[in-house]
């Protein structure tokens, strides 16, 4: 699939390399997969380029997914944010 028809997901996870198998799944599937640590990086990525969606996990250490979350939809309210979490 070409680059500029793929989806773009941004994920952001303090444990991302954790997820890697699953990063590697929806590589697989045609998605162009993003990952940041954290929701500072979160945050300067999506007003640097465009997603189709984002994958917010809720603890993370400095810059917490709810506080992200709130940043980001308050720059691009209309940018789908799925909100993960543990507990």
């Amino acid at each position: 699939m070409a680059d500029e028809t793929r989806k773009r997901i941004l994920w952001a996870d303090d444990e991302i390399d954790l997820l890697r198998p699953h990063i590697l799944y929806l590589e697989g599937k045609g998605y162009s997969v993003t990952p940041v640590m954290n929701g500072e990086d979160a945050l300067a990525r999506v007003l640097e380029e465009p997603f189709d969606v984002v994958l917010l996990d809720e603890m993370m250490p400095g810059m917490g997914g709810l506080a992200t979350l709130a940043a980001i939809k308050d720059r691009q309210p209309t940018l789908p944010v799925i909100l993960v979490t543990k507990s």
